[in-house]
């Protein structure tokens, strides 16, 4: 796991591409260098968390010998034994014992093509000397990042925005599109950032770029499966083969791996499948003195069941309150999520952890969420509701209950005016953090662009593509946007802030392909209890170890929110005009949020008061500005 940075063209400077990657030390603290291509305007740089092969031949930026070709990368190639295999019967030599180099040496052999073989997470960039092109690419569903900037100047691109800033070429201004996306869902989405001139390359994507760092193609390269190819669904058996197999994949270590165990369903299957390979599993949880909050007691039932070195650590208001600071520099976009990774990633990182494995992934794929209950039933409920609205508001006068459903009705009249899929209609008025009405008296100065109702437009067109039809399956939407645009970003940033490798099973490509054959209406069944993986799971997790109810890995912010260090840093961070200013925010509009998140009859939920101050915060640090 590591961190890259690089330049093709008139910027190609070594001392830009070094600054750039300092700014992301954290990824890579084992080892940092800077190569400037022979003969040619191209510089890379790469910040190496060794994971396998931890001797000198591992370092990058990696230069195959026989071609010229030259590679940093970031992520990992969990087949890269048998893709090895493979390569030297074909007369590839290797020099070391890395997944990198076997990236390297499959783009020799196959070429482009070389990318549908690898199952893992990745990003990378291979400058290909014959043709003297740069081809960057990113994983199928998006666990690594990959940003990129384009001027006259020249092509940048890095694992972090933060990277990208600390360059000559990039203006810090605020992205409007970007902007209004965050303040509408608490995270930007891809292909835009919070920043104007520095895109996101989407998952499944690659792109080549020549000597002078114009773009010459883009390419999707992978999709998730359409529904117009008919395909036998896949047994419970054959599911539960394909989970073995990519948790097997993902213990693969030379430095000290452990298991992230939150007491849930997804995690005691990882820690099931861990042990049962032999290994000496650890596992971490986290715990809070809030006990509606902590999971961290059927944690260590789990864990005593399968005989792991467990550790619990629990963390007060005022233990997260010290960590803050760090937490909040972590983040490389901001995010109204993120901190609970945060958490976790450090208990672990303490505890001497490089590696963890986490359950990421499964909520999405098989109805681990109550929006897969609420959306059906909104989006079944879009026409009535519209309908009704006018007459909602007029009664909603002083009742609370009514004034929420009239906000609903609003919202999805404002979406389907605006031509928007139902489907992606209910999900984002389900899941919105700030309505327009809000984000109007927020940033009176705002203009709408290439956004609907929070989403740029090519991402709605690339979600489409993949599940046409007006009946999106929620599992398409929740993969591509609730998984890739916040929980895999989050979980990235975060992790990698504290040098943390963090490998998710459930989002391999092959398990994710194979989920999908099954219909959703069995896939997802009863939201949130995933009865449908319980039944996967039946033969490797006792019943008894079952949690009674789905919950998720939540902080209990809203209480640390009432006092304390937590508090302060908030209200300290949204009193300040100048950052407010800077982003063009109202004061006014700002002051009443946090009035009335603090009213003993405040309806403000807590997330929209964090979400403005993860994006103040952000911006002020990295002096990013409208």
């Amino acid at each position: 796991m590591c961190g890259f940075v690089g330049a093709v063209g008139r910027g190609a400077d070594a001392q830009v591409v070094g600054a750039m990657l300092r700014a992301i030390k954290h990824r890579g603290p084992d080892f940092q260098q800077v190569a400037s291509v022979p003969d040619a305007d191209t510089c890379l740089g790469s910040a190496r968390l060794a994971i396998l092969d931890l001797s000198e031949a591992g370092n990058m930026p990696m230069l195959d010998h026989q071609t010229g070709n030259w590679i940093v990368y970031n992520g990992e190639v969990y087949n890269f034994e048998e893709l090895r295999k493979t390569l030297s019967s074909l007369g590839r030599v290797f020099r070391s014992a890395t997944d990198t180099e076997v990236v390297l040496q499959a783009y020799a052999q196959w070429g482009r093509d070389c990318v549908r073989r690898f199952r893992g997470m990745f990003a990378f960039a291979i400058w290909d000397a014959s043709v003297r092109e740069l081809w960057l690419v990113r994983d199928r569903l998006g666990l690594k990042p990959c940003y990129f900037s384009q001027s006259g100047s020249g092509f940048l691109f890095a694992s972090e925005v933060r990277a990208l800033l600390e360059s000559d070429a990039i203006d810090r201004r605020i992205d409007p599109d970007g902007l209004r996306s965050y303040l509408f869902q608490g995270f930007t989405v891809s292909p835009n950032t919070l920043v104007e001139s520095i895109q996101s390359l989407m998952p499944g994507c690659w792109m080549r770029v020549d000597a002078s760092g114009r773009e010459l193609e883009s390419c999707r390269y992978w999709q998730l499966p359409g529904k117009e190819t008919p395909v036998r669904p896949a047994t419970t058996e054959e599911l539960r083969e394909r989970l073995y197999e990519s948790v097997r994949m993902r213990l693969v270590s030379d430095v000290p791996l452990g298991v992230f165990l939150s007491g849930g369903l997804d995690s005691a299957s990882i820690t099931a499948i861990a042990s049962r390979a032999g290994a000496a599993v650890k596992t971490f949880t986290v715990g809070f003195h809030e006990h509606d909050f902590d999971e961290s007691e059927a944690a260590e039932r789990i864990a005593r069941h399968f005989g792991t070195r467990h550790t619990r650590v629990v963390i007060s208001s005022e233990e997260f309150g010290r960590w803050l600071p760090n937490a909040m520099a972590a983040q490389d976009q901001p995010s109204f999520d993120g901190v609970n990774t945060y958490c976790v990633c450090k208990a672990a990182r303490d505890h001497g952890l490089t590696v963890a494995v986490s359950g990421l992934g499964s909520d999405e794929l098989f109805g681990g969420y109550e929006y897969f209950r609420q959306i059906p039933i909104l989006r079944a409920a879009t026409g009535w509701l519209r309908t009704l609205e006018p007459a909602v508001r007029t009664l909603s006068s002083g009742r609370r209950w009514l004034t929420g459903i009239s906000g609903v009705a609003k919202s999805l009249q404002l979406a389907r005016a605006g031509g928007l899929n139902r489907t992606i209609a209910a999900y984002q008025t389900a899941q919105m953090l700030l309505p327009d009405w809000a984000i109007e008296r927020l940033a009176p100065e705002l203009r709408g662009g290439e956004i609907d109702f929070g989403l740029p437009r090519a991402f709605v067109a690339s979600v489409e593509s993949e599940s046409p039809g007006d009946g999106i399956d929620l599992s398409y939407l929740a993969l591509r946007l609730f998984l890739a645009e916040r929980c895999l970003r989050d979980t990235d940033s975060m992790s990698m802030g504290l040098s943390l490798e963090v490998r998710a099973p459930y989002t391999d490509h092959e398990l994710v392909q194979a989920a999908l054959s099954v219909p959703a209406k069995l896939r997802c069944a009863s939201p949130p209890q995933k009865p449908f993986l319980r039944e996967i799971l039946r033969p490797m997790v006792p019943a008894e170890l079952w949690p009674r109810r789905k919950r998720g890995f939540t902080l209990p912010i809203q209480r640390w929110l009432e006092g304390g260090t937590v508090r302060q840093a908030v209200l300290d961070t949204l009193s300040d005009p100048s950052g407010l200013r800077s982003l063009g925010l109202s004061r006014s509009a700002a002051a009443d949020l946090v009035d009335g998140f603090y009213r003993s009859t405040s309806t403000v939920p807590w997330s929209r008061l964090w979400g403005l101050y993860a994006l103040v915060s952000w911006c002020v640090r990295h002096r990013v500005s409208a």
